[in-house]
């Protein structure tokens, strides 16, 4: 915007500064407790994905090192689709997605499982567990009990499928 002669000519108007008050405020909150919330995150997804990774049919894509994201979890379920998997949760109470928060209405695969070379039968099978620092040990735990009840329905029906 061109106007005023504030800002050295970037644009009119004056700072915003309670909002940049705000801000400044908002993020010293939410960091103050960052190592804390990011070990938890990590144990929690460390946790899940010990349990499914226990299953011949589950794939991990998430890598569990401390150098990737903490607070997400990539796995598929051989022969059942994403979107099935996360119907099935939802009927226990557990909400995840198919794919990012951004490419999840468009359908398809992952882009980033795609770019792995993942064959793409198990890139649309694959679910995204996305934690934050409210989630707990017991979330993971009561997601186990849950994993066992969804996925015995699904090898059933996969089982049925097969003959």
């Amino acid at each position: 915007m061109a106007g005023g002669g504030q800002e050295r000519d970037w644009r009119s108007g004056t700072e915003n500064t309670p909002g940049i008050a705000a801000m400044a405020k908002a993020l010293r909150v939410c960091l103050a407790d960052e190592d804390a919330n990011v070990a938890r995150e990590q144990a929690i997804r460390t946790e899940i994905a010990n349990y499914v990774n226990q299953q011949d049919d589950v794939t991990l894509f998430s890598q569990l090192d401390a150098g990737y994201a903490p607070h997400i979890l990539t796995l598929a379920i051989a022969g059942v689709r994403g979107e099935t998997i996360v119907h099935a949760f939802e009927h226990e109470g557990i909400f995840m997605s198919t794919t990012s928060a951004c490419s999840s209405r468009s359908g398809d695969e992952s882009s980033t499982l795609k770019a792995m070379h993942v064959p793409d039968n198990l890139a649309t099978s694959a679910i995204r567990i996305s934690l934050d620092e409210q989630n707990t040990m017991a979330e993971a735990k009561a997601f186990e009990r849950a994993f066992d009840k969804v996925h015995a329905e699904f090898q059933k029906l996969t089982a049925t499928s097969s003959h």
